[in-house]
């Protein structure tokens, strides 16, 4: 019998995906997404920054059932197409060899290489995407906040750019049960969300993100069937939420364009990503632009308010340290403090970067 080939209606086996197969050249067209994680955000909801009874239930439902969510015309156009003209306007000029060659360069670095044609990058949250409509959407905030009991913070915000002739992404969850044991890591609650915003409209050509709804409750073992993958198009205004253990893959960029996608995580504040963002910052604001925003906004920045000014003091301890110091070489940095800012710029203390056992 042929690896991960359904036999019953179940959408998981303990075997390996033939999604992870390198062999397995063709990538099976996505199914529709169950009608219920598609929910419609109406004019005048978005006008008032909060989601009708009716509409906040259902969506409420289908997120906790299916572990993904997809709320359509949360953000204004003109927002989302500001965004891309800033996303153009800084990268624009690279294809997928030159950001391929930006993410070999030493660290600190924002650009990294994901898999092949495909590039994360922490854009700096200034013009377009350091306005507090984005990351601090009146009505996605409102949404989010009580799946976290009000305990939320912003986590990292970054860009995920899939170039023409990107492959099927592996399948992957952005980060795994908190708890091995079944009866304790699959009944706690949701600790973060990945909000997909996708700067151009994405259809299946153009590779929008593939989920495997409900699998946010099993258990690390089971591995999903390749013809349950589920998919639609998303929309500029559209965003897709996605618990952080959800199953997902990002499907291949089949177009003629890159495809850019604003990912934007949330998370309870004792929760930090060390999977994703070890030794990298996943947010980049400015200490100043930090203190600029309106205080309604502020418990929620908490994150990347810490961040600037850990950045900050990087900087003043450089120029203290002269020109023989080198972020990139750790023989330059002399006694670095367990809890004093890695010198290689990362943001996070020494102890959790490069002063790890065998990580200098």
């Amino acid at each position: 019998m042929a690896r991960g080939v359904a036999l019953t209606s179940d959408p998981r086996t303990p075997m390996t995906s033939d999604l992870d197969d390198p062999a397995n050249a063709a990538t099976p067209r996505p199914g529709e997404m169950p009608p219920d994680v598609v929910v419609a955000v109406s004019a005048d909801e978005r006008a008032r920054g909060q989601l009708l009874p009716e509409t906040e239930r259902a969506a409420y439902a289908a997120f906790r059932s299916h572990g993904c969510l997809l709320l359509r015309g949360v953000f204004p156009a003109t927002l989302v197409d500001a965004m891309y003209r800033d996303y153009v306007a800084r990268y624009g000029a690279m294809d997928a060899r030159g950001m391929r060659e930006q993410a070999l360069k030493p660290s600190p670095n924002p650009f990294i290489a994901r898999s092949e044609a495909r590039y994360q990058i922490t854009p700096r949250m200034s013009g377009a995407f350091g306005q507090p409509g984005v990351f601090a959407n009146s009505l996605l905030c409102r949404f989010l906040a009580p799946l976290f009991s009000g305990d939320m913070q912003l986590s990292s915000f970054t860009l995920v750019v899939s170039h023409p002739g990107a492959p099927l992404q592996p399948v992957h969850r952005d980060h795994g049960h908190l708890f091995v044991e079944p009866e304790v890591g699959l009944n706690l609650p949701v600790h973060a969300v990945n909000v997909v915003v996708p700067l151009i409209d994405t259809d299946l050509e153009t590779g929008p993100t593939g989920v495997w709804p409900g699998s946010q409750q099993w258990p690390e073992s089971v591995q999903p069937q390749p013809d349950t993958l589920t998919a639609c198009p998303i929309e500029r205004g559209d965003c897709m939420l996605l618990d952080y253990r959800t199953l997902h893959s990002g499907l291949p960029n089949r177009g003629g364009r890159a495809r850019p996608i604003l990912y934007m995580v949330y998370a309870r504040s004792w929760f930090f990503d060390d999977v994703n963002h070890f030794g990298i910052r996943s947010l980049d604001m400015t200490v100043e632009d930090c203190r600029a925003l309106p205080e309604s906004v502020r418990p929620v920045m908490i994150r990347a308010m810490s961040q600037a000014m850990r950045a900050q003091a990087d900087e003043r301890i450089a120029r203290a340290r002269g020109p023989d110091h080198s972020p990139n070489d750790p023989s330059s940095w002399g006694k670095v403090g367990r809890n004093d800012p890695c010198p290689c710029g990362s943001g996070r203390k020494y102890k959790q970067c490069h002063g790890r056992s065998g990580s200098a």
